[in-house]
C-alpha cells in the first residue's frame, strides 16, 4: 500500500503512522500493479478514450468518507489510471475522522490531500476560508482533456446547487447523491391479517405513512415481545416499529430535521432567519422523542448505523433513512430484508403538504494545495463519468448524474431508484455557511439532551437558538448561498 505526502519535488511518501495520527483510517489505497513511488506508469494512447495523458506520472491522494461509494470508486481508480497515467490513493475515514483531518490539512497547509470529498454543509467553512479551487476556471481549461461520457449537464442540478455552490461561485463537483426517505417493511404492510387488525384498531388502512401521525400510528402498531404474533410468525425476539438515530452526533440532528421540516420547524426560515425554537420546531422534537417508545433500547446511543443495521436484520418496520444504505437491504450477504423493503417518501404534518427530503450529498473539493490541480480535475471528472456514474449504481452505490437514475437496466434491478430521483428533486439542504460546523455541534448537544430527558425540547431549542444567536452574531439572518 502506498500513502503519499509532499516533498521539496512535489511528489509524496509517508509512513502509516504519520497517517494514522491525524485519525485517518486508510483502507484503499490504489496503485497500478507493477508501478511503484518512483516510476511513472506505462501510457497506452489506444486506452485513452478521449482523456488526457498530459498529466501521467502525476500522484493524487483522495481522501473520502468510508462508503461503499467510496469502496468502488477504490476499485474503479485502475481505470483511470490505465487512461490517463495518473495514479490515485484513496483514504477513507468515518464522517467525524474525516472533518477533523481535512481540517487540520487545510488549515496548516499540509497538503496531504489533492483531492477530498466533504460533507456539503462545509463548503462555506472551507470556501469561505480559501481552502478549495473554484472548480469553473479548471472546468474551461481542461474542456479538450475530458473524456467524452463527461457531461457536466448530466449532474443533478439540485446537487449542482447544494453541493458545490458557495457565494456565486461553484467550489467542487457533487462526489454522491445521498438524500433521505422513507424505508418499510412492504411485506408486513401488504400481509392480509397486519392490514385487517391494523384497520380494525385505527380506523383506516394500512399503508406506508403520508402523515407523521400516521407513521407514529404504524410505529405502535408493529412494536411487540418476543412470542407475540406478527404477519403469522411467533416473534422469537422483540419487533420495533421504528427505528431511529439519538446518539449525539450528526446522525441525531439530519435524523431531527427530517421531522422538524415536515412539521414547518428546522433551523433557519425561507429569509436566513433563525428558527431553532419556533413552535414548530419544538413540536418536530417532542413527536421525535415519542418515537422513541417504539425504538429500539438504546436508540439514544444509535446512529445511523445502528439505523441500517437494525433494518437489515428485520428488528424495525419503519424509519427515515439516507438512500445510500438502500443497496445493503437488497445485499443477500448482510441483509434479512431482501426484497422485503419499500422506499417512500418522508411523511408531513398534514396529507396534502409537499414532501421534502433532506439533501445529504457529497462534495469533490479540489485543494489549494493539491500537487497538479488539473490532475486532480481529471480524477474529478472520471469519477463523474457516465461510465463510472452506471457502474457505481450497478455495484450498490449512489450515482449523481440523472443519467444512471433513469438507466433502464439499473431502475429495473433497483426497487429504490425512483423513489430516490423523487427525493433528490424536493430534498432541502442544510445551511452552508462558515459557522455551521459549531451550529452542529450545538444542536448535536441539545437534541441529544431532550432526548435523554435531560431537558425539555422546548428549553433545549431555546438553549440551542441562544447559543446559536451568539455563535452568528450579526450575521443574521443567513445570506441564502
Amino acid at each position: 500500500m502506498y500513502l503519499f505526502t509532499r516533498t521539496a519535488h512535489g511528489r509524496r511518501k509517508t509512513s502509516a503512522r504519520a497517517v494514522l495520527t491525524t485519525g485517518i483510517t486508510t483502507v484503499l489505497a490504489i496503485t497500478v500493479a507493477g508501478c511503484s513511488g518512483s516510476s511513472a506508469p506505462e501510457v497506452d494512447p489506444d486506452a485513452a478514450d478521449g482523456w488526457s495523458q498530459d498529466f501521467a506520472g502525476t500522484e493524487l491522494n483522495v481522501l473520502a468518507e468510508a462508503t461503499l461509494n467510496s469502496e468502488i470508486l477504490a476499485q474503479l481508480a485502475p481505470e483511470f489510471t490505465e487512461k490517463t497515467g495518473i495514479e490515485v490513493n484513496i483514504e477513507t475515514a468515518p464522517f467525524a475522522q474525516l472533518v477533523q483531518s481535512v481540517t487540520l490539512d487545510f488549515s496548516t497547509a499540509q497538503g496531504d490531500y489533492d483531492v477530498v470529498s466533504i460533507p456539503y454543509d462545509y463548503l462555506g467553512a472551507y470556501a469561505g476560508s480559501d481552502y478549495v479551487e473554484e472548480i469553473t476556471p479548471l472546468i474551461e481549461e481542461n474542456d479538450d482533456k475530458v473524456g467524452e461520457d463527461f457531461d457536466q449537464d448530466d449532474i443533478i442540478p439540485g446537487l449542482w446547487e447544494t453541493a458545490a455552490t458557495w457565494d456565486g461561485k461553484s467550489y467542487g463537483m457533487p462526489s454522491n447523491s445521498a438524500v433521505t426517505m422513507m424505508m418499510y417493511r412492504a411485506d408486513l404492510f401488504e400481509n392480509a391479517d397486519e392490514k385487517a387488525a391494523f384497520a380494525a384498531e385505527y380506523g383506516y388502512d394500512l399503508a406506508p405513512a403520508q402523515t407523521w401521525a400516521q407513521y407514529r400510528d404504524i410505529a405502535e402498531f408493529f412494536t411487540r415481545d418476543a412470542g407475540e404474533t406478527l404477519a403469522g410468525d411467533t416473534l422469537s425476539e422483540a419487533m420495533y416499529g421504528v427505528t431511529m438515530a439519538g446518539k449525539r452526533h450528526e446522525a441525531a440532528v439530519f435524523e431531527w430535521m427530517n421531522y422538524a421540516g415536515g412539521f414547518g420547524g428546522g433551523v433557519v426560515d425561507a429569509d436566513g432567519e433563525l428558527i431553532v425554537d419556533s413552535d414548530a420546531s419544538v413540536e418536530s422534537l417532542e413527536y421525535m422523542k415519542s418515537l422513541g417508545e417504539f425504538a429500539p433500547p438504546g436508540f439514544t446511543s444509535a446512529t445511523w448505523d445502528e439505523v441500517t443495521a437494525n433494518l437489515q436484520q428485520g428488528i424495525a418496520a419503519q424509519a427515515i433513512s439516507w438512500g445510500d444504505t438502500a443497496g445493503a437491504m437488497e445485499d443477500e450477504s448482510q441483509s434479512a430484508v431482501v426484497g422485503k423493503i419499500g422506499y417512500a417518501d418522508v411523511p408531513v404534518e398534514t396529507e396534502g403538504d409537499e414532501h421534502h427530503a433532506l439533501h445529504g450529498a457529497w462534495t469533490y473539493t479540489i485543494s489549494k494545495q493539491a500537487v497538479d490541480k488539473n490532475a486532480a480535475y481529471l480524477f474529478v471528472a472520471w469519477a463523474l463519468s457516465e461510465s463510472v456514474q452506471k457502474q457505481i449504481g450497478e455495484m450498490g452505490g449512489v450515482p449523481a448524474t440523472r443519467a444512471a437514475f433513469e438507466d433502464p437496466e439499473l431502475v429495473a434491478s433497483l426497487p429504490s431508484w425512483p423513489q430516490q430521483l423523487l427525493s433528490l428533486e424536493n430534498a432541502l439542504a442544510r445551511p452552508r455557511n462558515a459557522e455551521w460546523p459549531q451550529i452542529l455541534d450545538q444542536l448535536a448537544l441539545q437534541v441529544s439532551t431532550a432526548l435523554v430527558g435531560d431537558s425539555t425540547p422546548q428549553k433545549a431549542l431555546q438553549d440551542a437558538q441562544t447559543e446559536i444567536e451568539g455563535i452568528l452574531g450579526d450575521k443574521l439572518p443567513l445570506k441564502a448561498f
